[in-house]
Formats: structure tokens, C-alpha cells, sequence
């Protein structure tokens, strides 16, 4: 019993840092292939099935469908590389959180580093089209200075181990060869990452996820591409038509034989006045018939991986049409959906147990791939400018979302120096606009006196005016506008210009006062 109870124990403490992989598989296991005398009903019945709870033939398929179909699996490649392909940037839970930041830098050590890493990713991406991705993960002690244990596998968990039979996820058990048996296994969260990369969160993952609306589509191709075929063989090739007296069945006779040894000798003897002429088909109206059927099958499955069909097939919209944007952006929003929850995945599954197990006090980074497209980027840069136009700036708990967005760390810009001469007053900006309105009315009288007595010692005798211009005015921009204006009325130009150059450097140091008025 004592034996009994240590062993349930060690097995405990196991799963909560597993060290030794689990899964092993023998691929030839896998039963032979079904796609090329597949059915309707055939599918039909797999679905079935699936649905009862026994995924194995569904799942198969699955596997079958990507790897003949051309189309589909260039698709899927693509909205995987879209992720996959961008530059990976582990982002600080808080930035100005200490243990945040270390964290950040240990994750992003160690997940560099990796050998599985890529691999694990795309692995878990498949499931934008399969229901269920899993991937196993194990830990081994560690040499680097401050870690307990480091990352050791990401073993991708076949999708012919995982069963519904109980109805719910388990994994077969295999022995040590690979070869599975009857005994299923819970997954436990310490050891395997489970990811479900569609939108499908209240369809049971044994209905087939969103691959089960492109099975008859890839169906129906397939066949057509059979239909095709069978007809180019029967009818593609040119054939005989001999012309016979209908009262002569010697004629007849002969012509039929001659036609039989014609298939084996290549050419045909006959009279002079027998008549035989070659014909063609006419296989090109019912190509065109079947390049169409295939164009729509193909279309089908666009729609569903990529959200959109005019990247995988040239299509005319029309000028100006705005088809190709819309579908551009179609395809961008996809792309940061299947990052976004990627991120989230790995976070809660795999990076805080990291940080757990190693006893890291960080909260978990943020994990982001890429960035936003280059038209968001250039409608973000412009939001920011009229921000910091209208006298705003964003606030520093919005700096982390800039940053997640444009996929690089960003930070807020140091604040300009004081300009020598103006009582340390420093230039007209956002920054500084907002932060006087935060000190309240006695800190920005504060500053409008200190650069009274600057701008009193720099405008004297006829350029007094100016001075009160400046200090009544209510923004920069109407100070500059009336400053322009004395100037043409009261100076000549070569004066004036060199009169406005000094105004604009005391309408820049008294900015900061008068735009809060």
C-alpha cells in the first residue's frame, strides 16, 4: 500500500514539471490511404462517426485532403507564414515594472534559443482548419545562472492519437514502440499545450472544425479532375469513322477488323473505296466547362482559409473598384487574429508555467508577431500627429498598445531642453501644454510671470507691443497671426522678418503658459 501511495505521489510531482517525453508514434500505424476511392457516402459516414465521438477516419482525411489537394495546402501555408514569417517580439506585461521586464528578457532568451520552436508554432497553427492542435511539452534542469529549469521539448502530438470516445479530448497511450492501445489519457495542463485557432468556440471539436465546410468542396474537385481524365481517355484522343455500303456486310466485316488490329499496329489497311475518316472531339468547350467547376471549387476553399480569393486567383474587378483593398484587408485581419491568439496560447500554456517553475515574480510578457499593414501604420502615424496637434499626447498606460501594434517596443521621447535666455522655459509641445493643465492655475501663472520679465528685456521701445501679443495671446498660432500682422503694418519687410524670427522663438518659450489660458 506504502509502495502504491510513493508512486502515485512521484507521478504527481511529474506532472507538475514533466522532464520525460510521452509521446511516441509509428507513423506506419497509420492506416492506408482512402481519399482515391472515396465517396460521398464514404463521407458521410466519417462524419458520423466523428460525431459519436470515434475521430479516426475524419482525422485521417483531414490529413489526406492537405497533403493532395495543391490548393488547400498552399492556402493553409500561406495564412501559417503570414505569422510565422514576421518577426517575433516578447513585450513587458509593464514596462515600468521591473519584474516584468526580466521576465520578458528570460522568455525571449529562452524561446530564441530553441530548437522546437518554429516547428511547435506551426504545428499549433493548423488550428485555423483542424479543430484541435496539441503539443507536448517537457523541461529539463537547468545550467543557466538563475534558472531552475529550462524549456526541454515541443513534440507536435499526432492528430491520430487524440480521440473523443469519452466525449471529450484524451489521448491515446502508446507502448513503447509507438503503436497505440486501448488505454486514453486527460491531457493535463502541465504537460501539453492545446490550442484551438478558429472561431468555432461552441462547436464540438468532434463535428471536424472548420475544415468539415471544405470536405465536399475538395470532394467534388477531386472527382471532377476523375470525370475529366476518363473523358480525355475516351474521347480526347482522335478516332475512326469507316463508311461501308449498308447491302456489303463483307465490307463490313473487314472494316471492323481492320479498326481492331488498328489500336495495335498504328495505321489500318484497307480498299481503295472503302471510306474512312479521322475524327476529333471537341474537348475544348468541355475543358472550359471544367477549368470553371474547378476555378469555383478552388474559390470555396479561398474563402474560408484565406478569407478572400483574389490573392490565389487573378480576378478582374473592374478600375477603381476598391475590391482588392477590401480583400487585402480581409486576409490582414486574419493574419493578426491567428497571431494574437497564438500569443495568448503560448502565454497562459507555456510561458507561466516558465515563469512559475523558475520562480520568476514577472507576470507573463506579450507575445506579438509582425505588425499592422502599412496603410494602418501610415492612419496611425497621422492619428498621432492631429493628437499631438490638438495639444493632447497619450497617455502612458496607451504607449504599450502603440508598441504592440506597430510590433517594436516603443517609448515616450525625452522632453525638450530649455531655451537658453527665456527664464528656462522650455518650447511650445503637447507634452508640456498637458502637463501644466495637470499642475492647475497657480503653476501656469507661475510660468507666464517668469517669462514676463524675458520677453519685457527682449521686446523694448517699439517692440513693446509685440511682447503684449504674446502674452494675451490664447494659443501659438494666434500669436504668430498677430505678430504678422503688427509686423506688415508697423516695419518694412527686412525688419519684420527679422522681428517675427524673435517672436516665434518667445511665442515657442511662452507657448506652454498662454495655450492653457
Amino acid at each position: 500500500m506504502k509502495i502504491q501511495i510513493a508512486k502515485k505521489v512521484r507521478e504527481y510531482l511529474a506532472s507538475l514539471i514533466p522532464v520525460r517525453r510521452r509521446t511516441i508514434f509509428d507513423v506506419r500505424t497509420i492506416h492506408t490511404a482512402m481519399a482515391a476511392s472515396l465517396s460521398v457516402d464514404d463521407v458521410h459516414d466519417m462524419l458520423r462517426a466523428a460525431e459519436s465521438g470515434n475521430t479516426d477516419r475524419l482525422f485521417q482525411l483531414y490529413m489526406e485532403i492537405v497533403i493532395s489537394d495543391s490548393h488547400i495546402q498552399g492556402r493553409l501555408a500561406d495564412r501559417k507564414e503570414a505569422v510565422t514569417s514576421d518577426t517575433l517580439s516578447v513585450q513587458p506585461y509593464d514596462k515600468k515594472n521591473a519584474d516584468d521586464v526580466r521576465a520578458a528578457e528570460l522568455v525571449k532568451l529562452e524561446l530564441t534559443q530553441h530548437d522546437d520552436w518554429d516547428v511547435a508554432c506551426n504545428h499549433l497553427l493548423d488550428a485555423v482548419l483542424w479543430p484541435v492542435a496539441v503539443v507536448e511539452k517537457t523541461f529539463k534542469p537547468s545550467l543557466v545562472p538563475g534558472l531552475r529549469y529550462q524549456l526541454g521539448s515541443l513534440t507536435i502530438v499526432p492528430q491520430q492519437l487524440l480521440t473523443y470516445m469519452d466525449g471529450r479530448l484524451q489521448l491515446k497511450e502508446t507502448d513503447t514502440l509507438g503503436r497505440p492501445n486501448a488505454t486514453r489519457l486527460d491531457p493535463e495542463e502541465t504537460r501539453y499545450i492545446i490550442h484551438r485557432g478558429h472561431l468555432l468556440s461552441a462547436v464540438p471539436d468532434n463535428w471536424g472544425g472548420p475544415m468539415r465546410s471544405i470536405v465536399f468542396w475538395w470532394l467534388l474537385s477531386a472527382m471532377g479532375r476523375d470525370w475529366w481524365a476518363r473523358f480525355l481517355d475516351r474521347y480526347g484522343a482522335p478516332f475512326l469513322v469507316g463508311k461501308y455500303d449498308q447491302a456489303d456486310d463483307d465490307s463490313r466485316t473487314i472494316m471492323e477488323r481492320a479498326f481492331a488490329l488498328c489500336t495495335k499496329l498504328g495505321a489500318i489497311v484497307v480498299s481503295k473505296e472503302t471510306d474512312v475518316e479521322i475524327k476529333q472531339a471537341a474537348a475544348s468547350d468541355s475543358g472550359q466547362a471544367y477549368q470553371v467547376f474547378v476555378e469555383l471549387c478552388n474559390r470555396e476553399k479561398s474563402k474560408l482559409i484565406l478569407g478572400e480569393t483574389l490573392s490565389s486567383d487573378a480576378q478582374a474587378t473592374g478600375m477603381n473598384s476598391g475590391t482588392s483593398a477590401a480583400q487585402g484587408e480581409k486576409r490582414q485581419d486574419k493574419r493578426q487574429s491567428d497571431a494574437r491568439r497564438l500569443g495568448a496560447c503560448l502565454r497562459t500554456q507555456l510561458i507561466k508555467q516558465f515563469l512559475q517553475i523558475n520562480g520568476i515574480p514577472g507576470r507573463p510578457p506579450t507575445l506579438v508577431w509582425g505588425a499592422i499593414s502599412a496603410t494602418e501604420q501610415a492612419a496611425m502615424a497621422q492619428t498621432l500627429t492631429s493628437i499631438a496637434g490638438a495639444g493632447l499626447e497619450i497617455a502612458d498606460e496607451g504607449i504599450p498598445v502603440i508598441g504592440e501594434r506597430l510590433g517594436i517596443p516603443v517609448q515616450r521621447a525625452s522632453r525638450p531642453a530649455a531655451m537658453p535666455g527665456l527664464g528656462g522655459i522650455t518650447p511650445f509641445s503637447a507634452a508640456a501644454t498637458l502637463n501644466a493643465r495637470k499642475k492647475g492655475v497657480a503653476a501656469i501663472d507661475t510660468i507666464s510671470e517668469a517669462s514676463r520679465a524675458d520677453l519685457a528685456r527682449a521686446f523694448t521701445g517699439e517692440l513693446a507691443p509685440i511682447a503684449r501679443i504674446i502674452l494675451d495671446s490664447v494659443s501659438p498660432e494666434e500669436a504668430v497671426r498677430d505678430v504678422a500682422t503688427y509686423c506688415a503694418e508697423h516695419f518694412d519687410p527686412s525688419k519684420a522678418a527679422r522681428v517675427m524670427e524673435e517672436a516665434l522663438l518667445a511665442i515657442a518659450a511662452n507657448g506652454a503658459a498662454t495655450a492653457t489660458r
